[in-house]
Order: C-alpha cells, then sequence, then structure tokens
C-alpha cells in the first residue's frame, strides 16, 4: 500500500513538473509546448494507471452491492477496503475449513476414494491405498479400471457416475491375503438439482471380522463334534448294556472301563475350554511375582512321573537362578502343557529338555523332545484351538487340541511370544519368552 501511494505521489509531481517550471521562470521558446505536451501525455498516462482500475473497481463494486451509493472516493476505497478485508477473512475461513476436511478425510480408519467430472480419481486417502495395496500417489488422475482389477468395482463406479444413484456392494479383493471389503458409492452433487461432479466411495475392510465369523463357526463345530464323539461312544456302550451286555461281568468290567476314560475325556474338554475362555476373555488378572521357573519344572516333573516312567523317558533341567515376571499357576499350567504333549508324542526311551537362553529383558525358555516331530505344513497352524497333525493318534492319546492354544494365550497375556521348531522323525522344540524380573515391580 505504501508503495502504491508513493508511486501515486511520484506521478502527480512528474504530471504537473512542467508547469512548475513555467512558473518558476523557465520560459524559454518552445518550454510552453513542451510543458502542454508532457501534461498532455502524462495525464492520459495518469488516466489509464490510476483512474481506469478504480473506475473499473467502482464497477465492481457495484455489481456486488448494486444500492450501495458513494458519496467520494473516499467513502468508495473505505468500502472497499472492508469488503476486500471480508473477502480475505472468509477465504482464510474456507481454507481452514478445506485444512481441516482434509486432515478428517486422511485420518478415518474407512477408505475414501472421489473422481472428479470426468471419472479420473481426484483423492485417494492413506486408508485406502493401505486397503487396495496401492502405491501413495499412483492412483491419481486415473480411471478406476486403470487402477484396480476387480470388474464388478469398476463396473460399480461407473453405474453410479452415469445413472447417478448410490450403490452399496461387498467384495473380496484379489490380493495374496484374502480382503474383504463393504463399498458404498454416492454421486457428488453440489446442488439436489445439480448433475453429478463426480462419485465418493467409502471403503470398509471388514476382513478380520469375517475371519472372526469364520473362527466362530469352526470353534463352534469344532467343540460340537469333541463333544458329541464321547457321548455318541458311552451312549453307545449304555444301549449294549441295556440290551443284556449286563449278564457279563468281563464285558460290563471293560464297557464300564472305557465309559470311565470317555467321561474322563469330556471332563478334561469342558476343562480346557472354561480355561481357554478365562485366559481369552481377560477376565481374570495376572497374579505377577517373582518366580524362578526351575522348581517349578521340578513340581511339574512329580506330576508327570508315572507318564516318565511309563515310557521309559529322561528329564534334565537346565534352567540357571534367573527369576522373571509372572503369574506361577499359569506358568505352571503352560509347562504342565508343553511337558506332558513332549511325552506324549515321545517314542519309549526319548528324552526331554528344558532350557534357558538369556534375550536381555526377556528370558527364552525351551521345551524339547526326541518325538515324531511336526509336519512344516502344519506349523503355522499348530497353536489355533482344535488343530491335530494326526486327529486319530491325538484322541487316542486323550488329548483336546486345545492344550498349545492354551500356551500361546497365557504367553501372550504375559507379553511374550510362542513358536515352535520342528523336524519330522527328530523332535521338536516349543520356545516362549517371558521378562525378566526387575527390583521394585512388586
Amino acid at each position: 500500500m505504501r508503495r502504491l501511494r508513493l508511486q501515486f505521489i511520484v506521478s502527480i509531481s512528474l504530471l504537473f513538473l512542467p508547469a512548475m517550471m513555467v512558473l518558476m521562470g523557465f520560459d524559454r521558446p518552445g518550454v510552453s509546448t513542451f510543458a502542454l505536451l508532457w501534461f498532455v501525455i502524462g495525464g492520459y498516462w495518469f488516466v489509464r494507471s490510476f483512474l481506469n482500475p478504480l473506475e473499473k473497481l467502482w464497477k465492481t463494486m457495484r455489481a456486488l452491492d448494486p444500492e450501495v451509493q458513494y458519496a467520494t472516493y473516499q467513502k468508495f476505497l473505505k468500502k472497499t477496503y472492508h469488503h476486500l478485508n471480508e473477502q480475505e477473512q472468509r477465504i482464510a475461513r474456507e481454507k481452514k475449513g478445506r485444512e481441516e476436511m482434509e486432515s478428517l478425510l486422511f485420518s478415518m480408519v474407512e477408505g475414501v476414494v472421489a473422481t472428479d467430472s470426468s471419472g479420473r480419481i481426484s483423492f485417494l486417502n492413506p486408508a485406502a491405498e493401505k486397503i487396495f495395496q496401492i502405491e501413495h500417489g499412483s492412483a491419481l488422475g486415473k480411471y478406476p479400471r486403470e487402477v484396480w482389477r476387480e470388474f464388478e468395482l469398476v463396473e460399480m463406479f461407473h453405474q453410479v457416475f452415469v445413472t447417478g444413484q448410490p450403490q452399496s456392494r461387498e467384495f473380496q479383493m484379489d490380493t495374496p491375503q484374502k480382503t474383504y471389503v463393504k463399498v458404498e458409492i454416492i454421486p457428488i452433487r453440489w446442488g439436489e438439482e445439480e448433475e453429478g461432479q463426480g462419485v465418493l466411495a467409502i471403503v470398509r475392510d471388514f476382513t478380520r471380522m469375517r475371519r472372526l465369523e469364520t473362527m466362530r463357526t469352526d470353534f463352534v463345530a469344532n467343540v460340537s463334534h469333541e463333544l458329541r464323539t464321547p457321548l455318541t461312544s458311552i451312549k453307545g456302550f449304555i444301549e449294549t448294556l441295556l440290551d443284556g451286555g449286563l449278564e457279563s461281568k468281563e464285558t460290563t468290567k471293560r464297557f464300564l472301563t472305557i465309559m470311565y476314560q470317555e467321561t474322563d475325556r469330556f471332563s478334561r474338554l469342558i476343562s480346557d475350554l472354561l480355561d481357554l475362555s478365562r485366559i481369552e476373555s481377560g477376565q481374570t488378572e495376572l497374579n505377577r511375582s517373582k518366580l524362578y521357573l526351575a522348581p517349578l519344572v521340578e513340581e511339574v516333573r512329580l506330576t508327570l512321573q508315572d507318564r516318565l516312567a511309563e515310557k521309559n523317558i529322561t528329564l534334565s533341567v537346565e534352567l540357571g537362578p534367573t527369576a522373571v515376571w509372572a503369574d506361577e499357576d499359569l506358568i505352571r499350567e503352560v509347562l504342565v502343557n508343553l511337558i506332558d504333549n513332549a511325552i506324549k508324542y515321545s517314542p519309549p526311551g526319548g528324552h526331554i529338555r528344558v532350557m534357558e537362553i538369556n534375550r536381555g529383558d526377556e528370558q527364552e525358555f525351551i521345551v524339547c523332545d526326541t518325538g515324531i516331530g511336526i509336519p512344516k505344513d502344519s506349523i503355522p497352524r499348530i497353536f489355533e484351538r482344535f488343530y491335530r497333525v494326526d486327529k486319530a493318534r491325538s484322541r487316542e492319546m486323550g488329548g483336546t487340541g486345545l492344550g498349545l492354544s492354551i500356551v500361546k494365550h497365557i504367553i501372550e497375556r504375559h507379553d511374550g511370544k510362542v513358536w515352535v521348531e520342528s523336524e519330522l522323525g527328530k523332535g521338536s522344540c516349543f520356545h516362549f519368552t517371558l521378562t525378566k524380573y526387575q527390583e521394585g515391580k512388586e
């Protein structure tokens, strides 16, 4: 503004410079003519540079507000200043609103995709790029058919763009891991009666929900099957006994023994289900304390001594005096499950080792056996509920298929990790980590 004022003052001064020269006595021949010519040219330049723009500005202001009358240029300029100030504030508000909207869209969990009036993708937030596994910024300016291979999804964009009717559909994306998404697309209109200016798509990834539903269905099916097996067996033996089997004491005793075993298996299954439900729900608090695993393994050895002696399996404990911060009862359950599994799947005369490795703030514990081992394709699923490598053999040994799942959840509740390394015919090693005890935690 100061610069404009200075330019105006200098222009006025230069415009009247020849007249001032005449008044000051420079009346040589030709000076008056020069002054007149200078004044005409300077006046034309002054009108063109200053007055014409002011006239255009005045017309613009009248167009914006026809009822406003300006008595003087001073009031006109004052009104113009206020109007420009209001426009500047409005632009600032709109800019802030746009930034807030962009921030909101970028922080949304749902994916957002928008196309312009030509059908090209004009906006794609990070959530959408993650869901569709698209490199950042690579989809902008492209048509949907150039970005996605799913014909139904591309056709959905096209139909909403052409017809202006909202659509909603679920898709299974063609990705390395199955991804399930729900896409809702609506037309973008600035007014109810105006034509669409593009489309807006909201994308929700419900893969986790679908997997949970599948897990729940599988869980119900597995539980039903596991419960039905012993009940069917017990019912069959009872019917046999009622049909005359009671006359033979030998048959009765054999049937009752099998029924007792099936009932015991049934009881173990219910107990494991309750334990797994309790651990998964997180309703029980961890009673952590300073814990040494060496004496705990000795307790487990005494508990399983008869089974170790029956198969002539030796158990060596190679644990040092390192204490961990853990729940004694839950870690005892981990050790019972892992050592019991090692006994089940080790041949007579086998050997089980319990070792540890220092891992900084964590301590890694390992339970190794010389058993039959686990196939490579089964290792990723070994900690799933009811998963068995050999279902017939597992049931024959009295397994419920829940032991390793319980181990996994207990260790994860302790913020640790659990995994297995195995080789067919040579044995398996189950690893888990626990946080070391530090003074002042109690």
